[in-house]
C-alpha cells in the first residue's frame, strides 16, 4: 500500500511556509530544488522539509492539508515545533534510494 506524505517545507531563513502531499518525497525534494532555481532564481530556495505526516490514504492526506490550509503562520509553527523544535531538515533524515545502478567491467 502507498504511503501519502503531506509535508511542510521552508526556505533557510524560515520565513515561507509551504504545505503539500506526495507519495515519495526523494523525488518530490530533487523536483522542488530543481524548480526553484531555475523558475525563482532570486526568489527564496524552498529545501527544507520541516514536518511529516503519513496517511494511509490520499482522501485523508487531502482533509489534513485543508486543516492546515486554514491554519495562521503562528499555528504552523506551533506544529513545527512540537515534532521539530529547532527545525532541523527532516530530508535529510530520509534514506535515498539510488535511481540507478552503475556496474562497471573490467578487461
Amino acid at each position: 500500500m502507498k504511503l501519502h506524505i503531506l509535508y511542510i517545507i521552508t526556505d533557510s531563513n524560515r520565513q515561507f511556509l509551504k504545505a503539500d502531499i506526495t507519495s515519495d518525497i526523494n523525488i518530490t525534494m530533487n523536483e522542488i530544488k530543481s524548480s526553484s532555481k531555475i523558475l525563482f532564481p532570486n526568489g527564496p530556495h524552498l529545501t527544507r522539509i520541516v514536518y511529516m505526516e503519513h496517511f494511509q490514504s490520499n482522501e485523508q492526506a487531502e482533509k489534513r492539508l485543508l486543516q492546515l490550509g486554514q491554519f495562521t503562520r503562528m499555528q504552523k509553527e506551533k506544529l513545527i515545533r512540537k515534532h521539530n523544535a529547532n527545525w532541523h531538515n527532516l530530508s535529510l533524515t530520509i534514506v535515498n534510494t539510488p535511481q540507478k545502478k552503475s556496474v562497471v567491467y573490467s578487461s
